[in-house]
């Protein structure tokens, strides 16, 4: 089990929840509390941000004597209890501090820390849903609800709190890994009990394969995709499936024949569309390929890609101003770095070839600064 989930060492997500604590204390500067009280927490709240916690407990401690009725203080003491792995002594501080100022924010978040810590997980989830209900938007809560949910072995409750934190902070790798384990949990739960309904339908073998491919082992993905469409032939995602496995090992012949089945189930299909005019164009065939990347545009398929391959299907049949107006659309959806990186280096030869030299060079720096971001990006080699 990951260090992030274990109730005595929650791991670097729970270090970087108390960092920040500025924000918690300044209810602190209340005129009641006195410039000395007002000094103690600033000073506490300092050797906390600096990883000193013998000085803040010594700090917020005597904060808490100079004026027993400030919450805020109380709060301190609790986050450098727990910072000190003391969930006992931060529960009682935190609990103080709730009791004083029910509304205080955080105070429920970091109760329910602590009770986490003390290996009660229904008590911890009850305050860290009040946090929410209090801070509906407050991604630290609902990532701490998903850890508790799957710290208690209920990963189908820790989706929807994980859901709404990537939705808040979408580039925050920890929520971005505790989501994705709870979906995983959730699915693996999903396919054991569809396993003993039938260990041998069509969506065991479907989920067989999509667990395969995940994991990289394509020659097993395809042979379980092939059982699925043995059982249920005339089902266009199985196909679909299929094909996007067999571009993967590239297997362009086999892929083509996989689509082109999707679309007689399902006509319309922009993926499926998307896919054989790409396959298309990419193999020099784009006579072929721009109708069906025409048609994939019409049925919405990506814009970004689709446009792009569109404009380097037109580009290889010499029509360079249609070229050049589909390569501009697929960059204003601001599309993958590798999809980018292309557009731009076929708009430089197009626009060469159209005798626009200011926007050919222009094109030529643009890319030059993606490679150059990129390879800054790069992990440096030893």
């Amino acid at each position: 089990m990951p260090a992030i989930f274990h109730r005595r060492n929650p791991g670097k997500l729970f270090i970087l929840l108390l960092l920040p604590a500025s924000f918690l204390f300044a209810q602190a500067q209340q005129k009641q509390a006195g410039a000395h009280v007002a000094e103690l927490m600033q000073s506490g709240a300092n050797a906390l941000h600096q990883g000193n916690t013998a000085e803040a407990e010594r700090d917020f401690t005597k904060a808490t004597v100079a004026a027993p009725h400030l919450a805020d203080a109380f709060l301190g003491l609790g986050l450098v209890q727990l910072r000190e792995g003391k969930p006992d002594a931060a529960e009682k501080s935190l609990a103080k501090a709730l009791a004083l100022n029910p509304k205080l924010q955080g105070v429920h978040m970091f109760l329910g820390i602590a009770k986490y810590q003390m290996n009660d997980a229904a008590a911890a989830g009850a305050n860290l849903r009040e946090e929410i209900r209090l801070q509906p938007k407050n991604a630290e809560a609902l990532t701490w609800l998903g850890i508790v949910e799957l710290g208690a072995g209920n990963p189908e409750k820790a989706t929807e709190p994980l859901d709404e934190a990537a939705a808040l902070d979408p580039k925050d790798p920890n929520i971005l890994y505790l989501r994705g384990r709870a979906h995983s949990l959730v699915a693996q739960e999903s396919y054991q009990s569809l396993y003993k309904l039938d260990p041998d339908s069509w969506r065991v073998h479907h989920a067989l394969g999509e667990s395969y491919s995940a994991s990289g082992d394509s020659d097993k993905a395809i042979a379980e995709f092939l059982k699925a469409l043995d059982k249920q032939p005339g089902n266009p995602d199985i196909y679909e499936s299929l094909g996007n496995e067999y571009q993967k090992v590239s297997r362009f012949d086999d892929a083509i024949k996989a689509y082109e089945q999707e679309l007689k189930f399902n006509p319309h299909n922009g993926i499926a569309l998307y896919n054989l005019g790409k396959i298309q164009v990419e193999r020099g065939d784009p006579k072929e390929g721009v109708p069906l990347l025409e048609e994939a545009v019409q049925a919405h398929a990506a814009l970004g890609p689709t446009c792009y391959y569109l404009g380097l299907g037109l580009s290889k049949l010499g029509k360079n101003e249609e070229s050049a107006k589909w390569m501009e659309r697929s960059l204003q959806q601001n599309p993958s770095d590798f999809i980018k990186q292309g557009a731009y280096y076929e708009l430089a030869r197009v626009y060469q070839r159209l005798n626009r030299k200011q926007d050919s060079q222009h094109a030529l720096d643009e890319l030059k600064k993606l490679k150059d971001e990129e390879a800054a990006a790069a992990p440096s080699q030893p």
